[in-house]
């Protein structure tokens, strides 16, 4: 019995780990900022853990990079786009990267929400709300997407927004 119930284990291991593995994509279209510091920039890959495509580098003083994304699977978000921003550019696109490729969940973010910005319970405004006027100026953590949701969690708790702030240099008050 004990050597049948290792075999039984030991069969079912391979599945199981492919099943945590195939996560499905779901559809994104919202913009977070890359957080990652590093001075050679983020690796922007054609496939999550794959191949390095592109290096998003923030080339000035204060700007930041912004990405839109277009995806999310696991850990990586799917991209189309990125734009170096600052106050010390020229308006306009600024596009430095167009395409496709992933980027990991470690290296995005956002610098805040829109004060007084809502968040739900799901990815639908007629959910129950978890904060109807959240402070703008708060650790916000990014922790998924679904359309032009934002799945965070901050001090409130965790929930789903349209609101946050992706302007680096202030707090979107």
């Amino acid at each position: 019995m004990k050597t049948s119930l290792t075999f039984a284990f030991l069969m079912l291991a391979p599945a199981a780990a492919c099943w945590a593995q195939s996560a499905e994509k779901q559809a994104c279209n919202a913009s977070v900022d890359i957080t990652d510091t590093d001075p050679k920039g983020t690796h922007v890959r054609a496939t999550p853990a794959g191949a390095v495509i592109a290096s998003l580098k923030n080339s000035t003083s204060d700007g930041w990079i912004e990405v839109h994304l277009t995806g999310q699977l696991g850990d990586w978000y799917e991209i189309d786009r990125a734009k170096l921003r600052g106050a010390d550019l020229p308006t306009g696109e600024n596009v430095i990267f167009r395409g496709h490729g992933y980027l990991h969940k470690s290296v995005l973010g956002v610098s805040g929400l829109q004060n007084g910005g809502a968040i739900y319970s799901n990815h639908d405004t007629g959910s129950s709300p978890v904060d109807l006027h959240a402070a703008g100026e708060q650790q916000v953590d990014l922790l998924g997407c679904w359309g032009e949701f934002l799945k965070i969690h901050v001090k409130a708790g965790i929930g789903w927004t349209r609101q946050v702030c992706s302007n680096m240099n202030t707090t979107c008050a």
